[in-house]
């Protein structure tokens, strides 16, 4: 007997659905909510999301994120993360679209700029956000100018061109994807190039390795395109068994002590992540510029750069320029300037025996404990960040470096100031002879790999270090 008072339908004549249209009747009727469920989904949403607009009167490097970490970009814009895990994104008057929730937003611009950050709910409406990170130091007021030299040819031109004016990036050299690339934009600025900003396709070209051939390359040089390497070394470097077993076989800089000997190369990459061979290389008598750069592209453009000192207006040529006249510095934020008697990196002065000179080294910029001074035999002096100077009395050839230190790190390097001496350049003796056990280890390591022509250019590279211990 039942005890509640509804009453019961019986339907006798009607057999009972069976299973599967039960379960059909039901699929039915959840269709059939959806879109007034998903409608719904949508208001709620859109009631939570707000819209915030970035402005800082130049274009910046944004990050957006919430308190779980989560980034928010403006719409259609890739997402991108730099090395400390933070999203970003280039431009200035920026619109984005973000959940009702405490955000944390910040504007930067490259290493010249401090950055600036706040927190904040957004409201109803728009919520304007003005934040304008400050100037550390302005290198092109001084004539410096700073490049990424490596950048690949892999992003759309409109994401290239918002990165490097939102990084205040000098110069870029883009590595062209295609041949068609290549033949379109070889020798002409992109069209977003300005007055203080200008990219190239193929400004610098990266040596792969022997294989790319000699005669390639003295082509390309006499083209105006500056060579060099997009890596240099992994681990340390300190003997030249560990240098052989530290190189990337894809961007091969064990092959500068060949390339540097003969004349083929400009640069060495990268001064910082592989000082002492470079020091090495400069040591035994080869003239190259220090540079920055890595083929490992995280974080945003330019978060390595190589400064050149250009004589009057930048262009790409003025640019190439003094990069192969050795007027550089390479770093990773700091500005660092050397000067011996008034004349900077990539300077010569022909001293007679006994000249004393006086050596002085700045630098501006984070993450700097300490400055050094250094020559072929070592340190000269040593500070904390601001300036260091020394007197410095010159006996035989030599050469002079400023090198900036923070957190065990190298930070920046510039290129030597050259001392010889009655017209005779440094060949220290234990730089040579480095330089020659490398080139024996490279050999014995390319023999059965190369031609026999190429072994015939690590032998004429051997020539030329011989010759300087004589």
């Amino acid at each position: 007997m039942r005890d509640d008072p509804t009453p019961l339908i019986e339907a006798p004549t009607t057999p009972a659905p069976s299973t599967k249209a039960r379960a059909t009747q039901q699929t039915a009727q959840q269709t059939a909510q959806r879109p007034t469920e998903r409608a719904t989904e949508r208001a709620a949403q859109q009631t939570a999301q707000r819209t915030i607009r970035l402005r800082a009167g130049f274009p910046c490097r944004w990050s957006v994120w919430s308190a779980d970490g989560k980034g928010w970009f403006p719409r259609d814009t890739p997402p991108a993360r730099d090395l400390d895990g933070l999203p970003y994104f280039h431009g200035d008057d920026l619109v984005l679209d973000v959940p009702r929730e405490p955000l944390t937003v910040r504007a930067a611009r490259g290493m010249e700029y401090d950055w600036a950050e706040t927190k904040l709910l957004p409201g109803d409406g728009e919520t304007l956000v003005e934040l304008a990170p400050r100037r550390i130091y302005d290198a092109a007021a001084r004539g410096w100018y700073g490049a990424d030299l490596h950048v690949p040819l892999t992003r759309p031109s409109q994401w290239v061109a918002d990165s490097q004016h939102g990084e205040d990036l000098h110069v870029v050299n883009l590595l062209p994807g295609d041949q068609d690339a290549m033949e379109r934009w070889s020798g002409r600025d992109l069209p977003w190039s300005d007055e203080t900003h200008v990219a190239r396709v193929d400004l610098a070209h990266h040596a792969l390795g022997p294989e790319e051939g000699y005669d390639n390359v003295r082509k390309l040089r006499e083209r105006g395109a500056l060579i060099s390497y997009a890596n240099a070394f992994r681990g340390p470097v300190e003997t030249p068994e560990q240098l052989i077993g530290a190189g990337d076989p894809h961007y091969d800089a064990r092959l500068s002590v060949v390339d540097a000997a003969l004349g083929l190369v400009d640069s060495f990459c990268s001064a910082i992540g592989s000082d002492r061979a470079y020091r090495r290389l400069i040591g035994a008598g080869n003239r190259v510029a220090a540079v920055a750069g890595t083929a490992q592209r995280l974080g945003p453009i330019g978060r390595e750069r190589t400064y050149a000192h250009v004589a009057g207006r930048l262009t790409a040529e003025s640019y190439a320029d003094a990069v192969r006249c050795g007027r550089t510095f390479a770093t990773t934020g700091p500005f660092l300037e050397l000067s011996i008697e008034g004349q900077g990196p990539g300077a010569t002065l022909d001293l007679a025996p006994g000249t004393r000179v006086r050596v002085i080294g700045r630098v501006i910029g984070p993450l700097v404990e300490n400055v050094r001074l250094l020559t072929a035999d070592g340190e000269l002096a040593a500070g904390p960040p601001g300036e260091v100077a020394a007197e410095l009395t010159v006996i035989w050839p030599t050469y002079v470096v400023a090198v900036a230190e923070g957190g065990g790190q190298v930070r920046a390097h510039t290129s030597p100031v050259y001392l010889d001496v009655k017209g005779r350049r440094v060949a220290r003796e234990e730089d040579v002879t480095f330089c020659l056990r490398w080139l024996e280890l490279l050999e014995e390591l390319l023999r059965d790999r190369v031609s026999a022509d190429y072994l015939a250019v690590v032998e004429e590279a051997r020539r030329v270090y011989q010759s300087r211990l004589a």
